[in-house]
């Protein structure tokens, strides 16, 4: 199975092609052959190494943790899909990623790609979607009428969780930078703060959620109710003394996540996206090739991208 990854941790230049042992496929599974993959923080952290004792796999390894793409083959048991569907999906993470020819996906993590979506917009939607679902609703149980904060609405998880909060009947405050105001607004949100204009966030709110940690969770956390929920999948939960002196003052549930993929999560997401409560919003694409993974990685490192970024194969290509 030929992909696009690493045989040893580092920048961008380890990025190669990886030829790694065909895989099996099992009773409940599909093979797909992939049209596109989403790239996301995880992808450039991993490489560098900054995730190597946290994930239990060490090169060589084919990046990349979801996509879209064909069904090319299905499992014994598997009645959901047949031969020629096209999917959109997020795996487990393994060591076989997406940045790649084909994948071999347990079916109960796979969903029909809607029409109106091209593959590459698909492919940008479970990563984040799945981790906004997690934070929102598994953890937060957003409601109508609740208040909530977004850190970084303009990023790739910030997009589709202002969306989705929307969709629940939250009043939604966002930050991002001031050119991307108007940007996280068409997300819908009600209320976007400028941090580069100086500007602070006003009010309480019921419940907030980090994409950004750091120092401006730190300037956040003050502004959550006594007893709200604070949701972070940035490390910003009680990342040091004085923050959580404020979280446990105000007898705030802190929660830091790192979203696993399951079943019930992806037909959340489906259910949202069917609705066109949440739509896919690109910054750029790249070609599925050496080249165009190590331009997407430098960009995402940047962390000034507005959307998701994703890697696009053209049908049965060769990956190069």
């Amino acid at each position: 199975m030929k992909g696009i990854g690493i045989n040893h941790y580092g920048d961008e230049r380890e990025l190669t092609v990886v030829d790694l042992p065909d895989v099996t496929i099992g009773a409940n599974d599909v093979r797909i052959s992939l049209r596109a993959s989403g790239v996301n923080p995880i992808d450039y952290k991993l490489r560098e190494g900054y995730l190597k004792d946290a994930l239990n796999f060490q090169p060589p390894l084919i990046l990349g943790w979801d996509g879209a793409g064909v069904i090319t083959e299905i499992g014994a048991s598997v009645d959901t899909f047949s031969e020629g569907d096209a999917v959109y999906f997020r795996p487990e993470l393994t060591e076989y990623g997406t940045y790649a020819e084909e994948i071999v996906v347990d079916s109960s993590l796979v969903q029909p790609k809607p029409e109106e979506l091209s593959f590459e917009q698909a492919a940008s939607l479970p990563l984040v979607g799945l981790t906004s679902v997690e934070g929102l609703i598994d953890v937060a149980n957003v409601q109508a009428g609740q208040r909530v904060l977004i850190l970084g609405g303009s990023g790739g998880v910030g997009t589709v969780a202002i969306q989705m909060a929307k969709a629940l009947g939250a009043h939604v405050t966002t930050t991002s930078s001031f050119k991307n105001r108007e940007f996280a607004s068409a997300r819908g949100a009600d209320e976007v703060v400028a941090y580069d204009e100086n500007e602070v966030i006003q009010g309480e709110f019921d419940v907030l959620f980090d994409a950004v940690g750091g120092a401006p969770y730190h300037k956040a956390i003050s502004h959550v109710k006594n007893g709200g929920i604070a949701v972070s999948i940035a490390g910003g939960g009680s990342q040091n003394d004085d923050v959580k002196k404020i979280e446990t003052e105000k007898l705030i549930q802190v929660h830091n996540i790192f979203m696993n993929p399951t079943p019930n999560k992806m037909k959340r997401l489906h259910e949202f996206v069917t609705k066109k409560d949440v739509y896919p919003v690109l910054s750029h694409t790249y070609p599925m090739t050496v080249d165009g993974a190590k331009n997407a990685h430098l960009d995402s490192a940047t962390e000034r991208t507005t959307g998701k970024i994703v890697l696009v194969r053209e049908q049965d290509a060769p990956i190069e």
